[in-house]
C-alpha cells in the first residue's frame, strides 16, 4: 500500500533567471518578488506541468512550504534599515519579505491555490516537516493533492562568519565550512495515483530519535535532503532516504509507479 503518491517534481541550487519564467508569466510581475519565493515558484510551475495541472487555473490544491530560516536576507536587510534610518523609517519591503509565510502568499496568488497553506520553518528539518503537513492534508480529505515548496535563502552573516570559525557554528550548520548557495524544489503529491503519477511512496516517517545524526557532508543544508529527493526521483529507480539531525529521523521509500 501505498503512503502517497507523487506527480510532479523539480528542483534548483541557485537563482532562477528571468528567462526561465518566459513560459509562466511576464517579467513585469516578478520585480518585486523576493529571491527565494522566485525560486521556489520557477520549480512550482514545472513540478504542476510534470503533473498535468495548469498553473493558471484556480484549484483546491494544498500547499506546504518549508522555509528553513525564512528570507534571511531580507531579515538582515531590514534589521540594517532600523539602525541605519530608525523604525520609523525602517524597509516596509524588506519587512514583508522578511516574514516566513511569504514565499507561501506569493505561490498561493501566483498559482492560484485555494487550499490549506502552511508554512514550516524548522531549518534542517523544514522539508521532513512540510512534507509530514501536506500528507494530513490528504488524509484528512482537505484537499485532492498538495504542492510542498521548498525554498532555502542564504545567511550572510553566516556565510562570511561560518567558514572562519567552523566549530562555532557546527552545531546549528551541518556544513558550516559552505559553500552557502540559494536552493529550491517542489513536489506535487495526492493521496490516490493520476495518469502522471511518477512514484508511490510506500513508507514515509518522521519522528523524533535517539540515533546519531548523520555525516553533514549527506545533507549539508536544510534543502539538501529535497534535492537528494528529487535526484533519486529523476534516477526512475527505487530508493531509500534516511536523515538524522538534531534529535529527529526521516525515512522516505518510494518505488516507480506502475498502473
Amino acid at each position: 500500500m501505498a503512503d502517497f503518491f507523487i506527480n510532479g517534481f523539480s528542483a534548483l541550487t541557485g537563482d532562477a533567471d528571468a528567462a526561465s519564467f518566459a513560459a509562466y508569466f511576464e517579467a513585469r510581475r516578478l520585480r518585486r518578488m523576493e529571491t527565494i519565493a522566485k525560486n521556489a515558484l520557477l520549480c512550482s510551475c514545472r513540478a504542476f506541468e510534470q503533473a498535468g495541472i495548469d498553473i493558471h487555473a484556480p484549484k483546491d490544491t494544498g500547499l506546504s512550504v518549508a522555509a528553513g530560516a525564512g528570507s534571511l536576507e531580507s531579515t538582515c536587510k531590514f534589521m540594517d534599515s532600523i539602525i541605519d534610518d530608525g523604525d520609523e523609517l525602517s524597509s516596509p519591503t524588506a519587512f514583508a519579505g522578511s516574514v516566513h509565510n511569504s514565499t507561501g502568499l506569493t505561490l498561493s496568488v501566483f498559482l492560484h491555490l485555494n487550499g490549506p497553506c502552511v508554512t514550516t520553518g524548522q531549518f534542517d528539518f523544514s522539508f521532513a516537516g512540510a512534507l509530514l503537513t501536506a500528507r494530513e492534508f490528504l488524509k484528512r480529505g482537505l484537499c485532492r493533492e498538495a504542492l510542498v515548496a521548498v525554498a532555502e535563502d542564504i545567511n550572510p552573516s553566516a556565510a562570511l562568519l561560518a567558514p572562519k570559525n567552523p566549530e562555532l557554528f557546527a552545531p546549528v550548520l551541518r556544513g558550516p565550512q559552505g559553500p552557502f548557495t540559494r536552493a529550491a524544489a517542489a513536489f506535487v503529491i495526492s493521496a490516490e495515483p493520476t495518469e502522471k503519477t511518477q512514484f508511490a511512496v510506500t513508507d514515509f516517517h518522521f519522528s523524533r530519535t535517539d540515533a546519531p545524526a548523520a555525516p553533514c557532508s549527506l545533507f549539508p543544508s536544510a534543502a539538501a535532503c529535497a534535492l537528494e529527493t528529487a535526484a533519486r526521483l529523476q534516477t526512475g529507480k527505487p530508493f531509500v532516504l534516511c536523515d538524522v539531525f538534531g534529535g529527529a529521523e526521516l525515512k522516505l521509500e518510494a518505488e516507480p509507479y506502475v498502473n
